[in-house]
């Protein structure tokens, strides 16, 4: 009996070891199929500086069921921000940063330390969803579901040019505001883009609107499957598209006032500049929250 119980005893330790290993087995994420790289170009006023342009590297991870659109530097500073000590890693990281910048006044030694986007964008092929991540103000943060259906295109089979070796066509669309031309080709099979972009028969690889203070283009196209993480911070609230970028604009025209009220000390020159004409020529990728 004692050689039963005894026997008895091993197996329910061995199953629960087995069921604790099973418990801590790293959760498994989605794979990419296809990495495309893309660089974003933007104009937009700053204060007293005048008209800045700006380059931002994104990335798209994309199988044929989701996607994910994100810049790289972003997601490594939520991935350090998710965990006590890629939290102490980060501090380390920023105090060095403002060292560097406070002693030799190099800007360049923030680069790595501060939010150059909070933009992600998810694409749920199955459901025909996508998910934005974004500003919303001063510290704050946002996201909102949207219908693919919202972007309705209209293709010019008769345009063609070649990008990258990739032969592409042509398509438009008047979506939240402005009117986009894009880029795609066939010859990548996956409906799929940057940004929100998506719906046409094949990946869209560069997309511009008139203004000339909105581009992407690719940068480059592998073979990948490297795992598509969901976005790390969860400091996200649900919020109102418009409300977003009415909030984001609200805080971009009165900038220096926020920050000082908040927190009794000034940025720069303290003083945020007039709204005028021009300046609210420059605006978002959407336009229609006015």
């Amino acid at each position: 009996m004692a050689m039963i119980i005894n026997r008895l005893i091993t197996i329910i330790a061995l199953l629960c070891i087995a069921l604790g290993a099973s418990a801590k087995k790293k959760r498994e994420y989605p794979r990419a199929e296809i990495k495309v790289g893309y660089n974003y170009h933007h104009k937009f006023l700053r204060g007293g500086d005048g008209v800045i342009e700006k380059n931002t590297p994104f990335i798209l991870l994309a199988n044929q069921n989701q996607s994910k659109f994100y810049c790289p530097s972003t997601e490594f500073k939520d991935s350090l921000e998710s965990t006590p000590s890629g939290r102490a890693k980060a501090k380390q990281m920023f105090d060095a940063a403002v060292d560097a910048y406070v002693q030799n006044r190099d800007r360049s030694a923030m680069d790595g330390v501060v939010y150059h986007s909070r933009l992600y964008v998810l694409k749920d092929f199955a459901k025909s969803i996508s998910t934005t991540y974004d500003e919303a103000g001063m510290g704050e943060c946002g996201y909102y579901d949207e219908p693919f259906s919202e972007i309705d295109w209209v293709i010019l089979e008769d345009s063609t040019k070649t990008i990258l070796d990739y032969q592409c066509v042509m398509a438009t669309t008047d979506y939240h505001g402005r009117k986009w031309t894009v880029w795609f080709t066939p010859e990548i099979p996956m409906q799929d883009g940057p940004w929100k972009f998506c719906g046409l028969p094949g990946l869209v690889i560069e997309a511009s609107e008139p203004s000339g203070q909105h581009c992407f283009i690719v940068t480059g196209i592998e073979a990948s499957s490297q795992p598509i993480f969901p976005v790390f911070n969860t400091e996200y609230e649900k919020m109102d598209r418009k409300d977003m970028l009415r909030a984001e604009r609200h805080y971009r025209e009165n900038s220096h006032a926020m920050f000082k009220a908040a927190t009794g000390y000034e940025l720069g020159g303290g003083v945020d500049a007039p709204v005028t004409e021009e300046s609210r020529k420059y605006d978002y990728l959407e336009t229609d929250y006015h």
